[in-house]
């Protein structure tokens, strides 16, 4: 079965490998020793872009900033941090300084200009977990303004909010009593990323220092100027959307078997980081395939993730196979496809897609039928 399959693939020329690739042997075990096998194309019948909202909430980084992009339009980003730690002075040890500091690993934007944020209390207490990028949340007034191109920005609180803030910043129970800081873009020219793994507050005071770590991060955006993509392409945006959805002419494969499935969509990277200069538009390197339930209260099923290469996203392998068969078979049922951002990869990154009116480029799926 094995030798067979290997033959028929690199014959046809449907997917790159040998047999000791993963993908290439993806639905072995769905039908035992069946050896009668054909491929088929199926076109996409419906590309579009997506009503999704990105989840932002619990990401390794939170975005601020704004940026006037002639592609994907003018996005404003709102980042919000909280942290936990445990104050390491005695209890009358007074607290001298308290010190925000933000580590940058991520642009997008013209990288000459400025990021500009005001730094607000927030005042309630709140989960990371799900949140979606247009929630609001609730913050007290500004207590500063940061103006930053640096990769490591430097905040120092005024001595007027550490005074009125000490107790919490020592208390047993700061973990619970404060609820971390809004940063709201004031006048930015770029997106900054800030990295949570390596952003800190860091206390000091007669004792010495404490360093309190983010434990629950979020980023608000706001897309005030639609995007502007080429007119013969379909444009992805992580974090500020769209997202794509998709689904393919599979009504002629109920309760038939199959030995093997891929979808194929293909992109002009080329396009997609044209820009204008010291304009940076990083390229999405990595999506997810999902299905969303056609009830719509279940979460989306993971279907399986592809890395671009070679103006690509291929999605192949026993779970893509698995997962296709069963809903051939009925055991599976869904609404619609759609191509999503990893959370774990929060950012602005952007890809511009062939559409289904492309000659050879359209997205397509291919799958290797067991007769």
């Amino acid at each position: 079965m094995r030798s067979i399959l290997c033959f028929f693939l690199l014959a046809a020329s449907l997917f790159a490998g040998s047999c000791t690739d993963p993908a290439s042997e993806v639905g072995l075990d769905l039908l035992g020793t069946e050896t009668n096998l054909q491929a088929k194309t199926v076109p996409a019948t419906s590309f579009s872009t997506s009503p999704l909202v990105d989840i932002t909430g619990a990401a390794p980084r939170v975005l601020v900033g704004a940026v006037d992009d002639p592609m994907t339009g003018q996005i404003t980003a709102h980042g919000f941090l909280d942290f936990a730690g445990d104050f390491s002075g005695t209890p009358s040890d007074d607290i001298k300084n308290v010190r925000l500091r933000l580590s940058r690993n991520y642009n997008f934007g013209d990288t000459l200009k400025t990021v500009q944020f005001r730094v607000h209390q927030i005042l309630k207490e709140w989960d990371q977990a799900g949140l979606k990028s247009n929630t609001d949340l609730e913050f007290g007034p500004a207590i500063m303004t940061v103006i930053t191109q640096d990769t490591l920005t430097t905040v120092d609180l005024p001595a007027s909010w550490v005074d009125t803030n000490e107790n919490t910043l020592r208390s047993d129970d700061f973990n619970s009593e404060f609820h971390g800081f809004a940063l709201i873009e004031d006048g930015s020219g770029q997106v900054f990323g800030f990295n949570s793994g390596s952003t800190v507050l860091l206390i000091t005071s007669a004792n010495g220092s404490t360093t309190y770590t983010v434990n629950s991060t979020y980023t608000q955006i706001d897309r005030s100027r639609p995007s502007d993509p080429p007119g013969e392409f379909l444009l992805f945006q992580d974090g500020s959307g769209p997202a794509i959805q998709v689904d393919f002419a599979f009504k002629e494969f109920v309760n038939h078997p199959i030995n093997g499935m891929e979808l194929i969509f293909r992109v002009d990277t080329v396009a997609t980081q044209s820009a204008p200069e010291n304009f940076v538009r990083p390229l999405q390197q990595i999506l997810q395939l999902v299905a969303v339930p056609s009830d719509g209260t279940n979460a989306a099923v993971l279907i399986g993730q592809a890395q671009l290469s070679d103006e690509q996203y291929r999605f192949a392998g026993k779970d893509v196979s698995v997962f296709f068969q069963s809903v051939f078979f009925g055991d599976q049922d869904y609404a619609r496809l759609e191509l999503r951002a990893p959370v774990a990869n929060h950012s602005l990154n952007a890809m511009l897609f062939h559409g289904t009116d492309a000659p050879d480029l359209s997205p397509q799926a291919t799958i290797i039928l067991s007769l």
